[in-house]
Parts: C-alpha cells; structure tokens; sequence
C-alpha cells in the first residue's frame, strides 16, 4: 500500500492545521516506508526521497489566488500525480481532495468554523460547504480530532458515522518541556518582555476571541504585575490591538521559541468561542503552564479536568478567574502537575498510528 499526502497547501510558518500536517506527515513517513509527501516545504526529518514538489504558487495562504491556484491543482494535476507515484491512498489532511479521485480516499475535517464563521473566511467558506456536502460521496473514510467534530459534522453531513474515525492531536515532547528561566529571560527581554505575564497563543481571527481576554486583562491589571502577552499573526486581526504599554502583540514565533514563551508563563489563557482541537493547550501544560480555557467546542475534551473552563461570552468571569489563579500559588501548583498528567493521554506518534490504520481500512 502506497500513501500519498496531499500537504500542498503547507507553508514555511505553519499553525494549527500546517503543525498537525508536518508532525503528522513526519511521523507517518517513519511508520510506513512506502509513504510520500506531495509538498513545496522542506518538512524535518523527511528525507527529499519522500517528497514530491508541488507549485510554489498553491501554498497556504489568505489570498484568494492561492486558494483558486490550489483548488486548480487538486482536480487539474493532482490525479495525474496520484497515478503517476502509484498512490493507493491519498491522505488529506484538510478538507480539500480531487472530486474525482484516482485512488482511495481519506480525509480530515478538523473543524467547522468556515460554516460557524463564514464571514471570517470569505470565498474558502463556499468552498467548505461544497466540499462537506460531497464528503458522503467521494471519502472512504473520514478523520477528525475529536468527538465534538464528530457529532458537528453528523448534523449538517450524510457521511456515515461507522466512517468517521476520532484521532486526536499531540504536541513534540522533544520540544515541548519545561525550560531553565536562564538564557529564556535574555529571549523574552529581546521582545520587550520584564516580568510576569499571560500568555495568548494563536491565530487572530475573531473566532479565537482575544478581545475578550483583553477586556477582562484591562480590566484587572492595576490588580497585578502582569502583562499579557499575544502570538499570533496579526493579518488575521479585524480590529487594530490595542496600544497599550502592559500588552505585547508578537508575530509568528517557531516552536522552539514558543517553548520558551509556554515555560516562563505564569498562566495561558485560550478564550477562542469554537475549537476543533486544542494544540496550543496541550503544548503550554506540558511546559508547566497553568490554563484557562473556554468550554469552546472539543476545548473540555484536551483540557479535561487539568484547567480551569470558563464560558468564552462572559468576560467577568475571565477576569475573576484570572485573579484566582495568580492569587492561589497552590492552585497554579496544582494546575501544573494535573497538566503533566494530562498531556501525557496524547502524542503525534499516536496520531500518526491512527492515520495509517485508516488509511489501511480505506484500502481493505
């Protein structure tokens, strides 16, 4: 059995979807030899024998040339390069797949927010109605990374239940650890950072609903030392942040400097409204920090009880959260050592196992 992994849309700077495709993609490349990567990016410890150059012009983007360009690839060239690698299983790991596939078909759905949230992703929110409602039909099978995917997609989508398989996501243990508080303090400092803070991780779109969380964080920091700290990218933002000299807004950052930013945290909060999944939270519990989450989606199913859930509309109570835990040394204490214990449920290798297991069902 040959798999194929249709990562064309992958760009040098992933998030979210682009982490799940790499660590994925990776790992998978490891389990199964006869595995390759249909891609324009350099992917660690994948070997150039495992890659099949893609066009540059189709990589991920929010204009919407590179979605057009991609959505031409994947039923104008695509297929050909299906037969032409002898693929038996093409592997999607986002809702985009020739609609007339040349082999076996999986494919992940990893949330519903162009359907949520149509007015934050413009013509890709047509193309995802479209592409859902010809799932049923053109899928052998179909992967999501939790069960509240799951029983979103069975309201608004025919595909059958028994094809849906639940595979969660994972972080880089390797990467992913509590760090010294040494050589981090001169990495913060070179972005601005003296201090305690909270940390935000993630894209800006509205759906994440950072304006919540800066609300509730000006409304209480005369009460604490604290700045809050946001990454992310800022194209992604429909409203300006706001100027302020307690709040750090930073870009994009790599995972090995994330690391840093999760280990010397006294707190992260995710506040996002609807979460297929939840990485960033995974990677900050498992380098010590204390999380508040909101109950947005799947969010309770990766936090579990080793975080504190709080509703995503309600940011007095964000606020009154927040004073609780940088007030309560032993419940931050506590919130750590649960996080340990929970992070340790989830991992890219398992994910990665669960991939090929389907995709050996989609050929049987």
């Amino acid at each position: 059995m040959k798999i194929g992994i249709n990562a064309s849309f992958l760009n040098e700077k992933p998030t979210g979807v682009g982490v799940f495709t790499r660590e994925v993609s990776s790992r998978l490349c490891a389990l199964h030899p006869e595995t390759v990567i249909l891609t324009s990016v350099p992917i660690a410890g994948v070997g150039d024998d495992r890659i099949r150059k893609t066009p540059f012009s189709v990589r991920g983007g929010m204009k919407f040339s590179s979605n057009l360009m991609r959505m031409i690839y994947d039923n104008a060239l695509l297929p050909f390069a299906i037969r032409r690698y002898g693929i038996d299983v093409l592997f999607c790991p986002i809702l985009e797949f020739p609609l007339i596939p040349t082999s076996r078909l999986v494919v992940t759905v990893h949330d519903l927010h162009p359907i949520y949230f149509p007015e934050q992703f413009g013509m890709a929110a047509r193309h995802f109605r479209f592409s859902l409602k010809l799932l049923p039909r053109i899928a052998d099978r179909v992967i999501v990374p939790s069960h509240f995917v799951k029983e979103e997609i069975l309201k608004v989508c025919a595909v059958e239940s028994r094809r849906i398989d639940v595979l969660h996501g994972g972080y880089d243990s390797h990467v992913f650890k509590p760090l010294s508080t040494g050589m981090e303090k001169d990495s913060l400092e070179r972005h601005g950072i003296r201090g305690p803070y909270i940390l935000f991780v993630g894209s800006l779109f509205p759906y994440k609903n950072v304006t919540t969380l800066i609300k509730a964080f000006l409304e209480i920091k005369n009460r604490i030392p604290h700045s809050l700290v946001i990454i992310g990218k800022r194209e992604l933002s429909r409203d300006p942040l706001p100027e302020d000299e307690r709040i750090h807004c930073i870009g994009y950052i790599e995972r090995e400097g994330l690391a840093t930013f999760y280990s010397s945290a006294d707190l992260l909060v995710h506040p996002s409204f609807f979460e297929g999944f939840g990485i960033t939270i995974l990677e900050a519990m498992a380098c010590g920090a204390p999380v508040i989450s909101s109950r947005g989606g799947s969010l309770p199913e990766v936090v579990g009880d080793a975080g504190i859930l709080f509703d995503p509309h309600d940011g007095a109570s964000l606020s009154r959260l927040i004073l609780d835990v940088l007030g309560n040394r032993r419940l931050r204490n506590e919130l750590v050592e649960k996080g340990f214990e929970q992070v340790k449920g989830f991992s890219w290798d398992k994910t990665a196992a669960g991939v090929l297991r389907t995709c050996e069902q989609a050929v049987s």
